[in-house]
């Protein structure tokens, strides 16, 4: 896989509360396997339809999947599913929720959904959720463009794992 343009002049990565890291491709087993997943179901297009991923496909991993609604031209964001394990991570659960209903420091989300909608390409990042008490969480993140039936880019399918801790005084 070609590494991904470099967007750090124009993406905040490594500031506090933004993501530390963009990736060139994914390194956990179940990030590569949800990305794995998503090449197999291209069928010769540029993202496959969401109704091409099963639930069962990702039966290993699927309480860290979220799927995010892609609204009006990628201005907006709507969390349609939360994964159990992505919800206890963040000790929240933002199914429903649309981007422009979150809180300011979350915002940042929409700037690297909006980075895989522009590029119309997966998009792998580390983040480091602070604080988690005295630990901090790295967390490896997988976004995939999924179309509609009529072949619009309409979702990202995502996952969040943990990738590592690390203690903080």
């Amino acid at each position: 896989m070609s590494k991904q343009p470099d967007i750090s002049g124009n993406f905040p990565f490594g500031e506090v509360g933004q993501p530390t890291e963009e990736l060139s491709e994914p390194r956990l087993k179940s990030a590569k396997e949800i990305h794995d997943l998503w090449l197999s179901k291209l069928d010769g297009r540029d993202m496959p339809r969401k109704s091409d991923i099963r639930p069962p496909e990702m039966k290993s991993f699927l309480t860290n999947v979220y799927i995010v609604d892609v609204l009006d031209s990628g201005k907006d964001f709507r969390i349609r599913l939360f994964g159990t394990g992505v919800s206890d991570m963040l000790k929240q659960d933002f199914t429903g929720v649309t981007l422009s209903e979150t809180p300011p420091e979350l915002h940042w989300r929409g700037d690297v959904y909006r980075l895989a909608y522009e590029r119309r390409a997966p998009v792998f990042y580390l983040f480091e959720l602070i604080p988690f008490g005295r630990e901090h969480v790295i967390t490896e993140n997988v976004l995939l463009p999924l179309a509609n039936e009529q072949g619009e880019f309409a979702h990202l399918l995502c996952l969040s794992v943990e990738a590592a801790r690390r203690r903080h005084p």
